[in-house]
């Protein structure tokens, strides 16, 4: 495991000449690279693998469920975390704080995410590009050779989702859920004026998703919320009067809220 990233400079720092100098020395060489993957590059100067893999391991796997399974393995999220797993940021060169910044954030938020946050984290993008080039640049090195590149990569994508480990979206689980009961599911889109979503059931508060830079996480985040809470509130729709007398005092607090 690659030491964790450093916390970026503040604003209004800045790097001085000598530690300019000192960065351009020590930046990681293609040695290092080679290293990491353990391949050595023929001229120093792809993804068809994991679906061959993946339907071998899992012949008799659904294919809805073997699409997910492939998509969980190799997604944006997914290759950003082999990315900062094997040290592959370092090799990004680059004068963004905000890029360094980003890196930082996500490293601390898939501590709550052992293997998948599906879609409730922003990922940055520059990690998952850092992955897929180097795929490229072994694919094109090896004169195209798939198992080439499987081998190569095959170790760095531990650990890989199995079907025992792959979750269901939490938009995709909570509307699920509520079709099987019957549930009538609704949510409030507050997002361009706060920030966030609410999700309803049975006209009943489930669940809130917060994140102002994007909507689609807030609203991963408010169906994990609901999900968590979704057991206690399928008792409150099993008791009818304690239902009525919750949805009495939740009408009472939107209207002292929103007037």
């Amino acid at each position: 495991m690659e030491p964790h990233p450093q916390k970026p400079r503040g604003e209004g720092e800045t790097e001085s000449c000598a530690d300019s100098h000192e960065s351009a020395e020590s930046f990681p060489s293609l040695e290092g690279v080679e290293q990491i993957l353990g391949y050595s590059f023929t001229n120093k100067s792809s993804e068809s693998a994991d679906n061959k893999e993946q339907f071998f391991l899992y012949p008799d796997l659904q294919p809805g469920r073997l699409t997910r399974l492939r998509s969980a393995n190799v997604d944006k999220e997914k290759l950003a975390r082999v990315a900062l797993k094997h040290g592959l940021h370092r090799f990004l060169r680059h004068k963004k704080p905000k890029i360094e910044q980003q890196i930082y954030e996500f490293a601390e938020a898939i501590k709550e995410y052992p293997l998948h946050s599906n879609g409730q984290i922003e990922v940055p993008k520059v990690l998952a590009d850092v992955v897929e080039s180097t795929i490229g640049a072994v694919f094109v090195d090896c004169n195209c050779s798939v198992d080439t590149v499987s081998k190569v990569f095959k170790g760095l994508l531990e650990p890989m989702i199995v079907p025992e480990t792959l979750k269901v979206h939490p938009v995709t689980e909570l509307n699920e859920r509520c079709q099987k009961r019957g549930l009538k599911l609704e949510f409030k889109d507050s997002w361009q004026r706060r920030g966030d979503i609410d999700f309803y059931i049975e006209d009943y508060f489930a669940g809130r998703g917060e994140y102002p830079l994007r909507k689609d996480i807030a609203l991963n985040r408010a169906a994990k919320a609901a999900l968590n809470n979704i057991d206690r509130i399928l008792k409150n729709v099993e008791n009818p009067t304690l239902m009525m007398k919750l949805r009495s005092r939740w009408r009472k607090v939107l209207k002292f809220v929103y007037g």
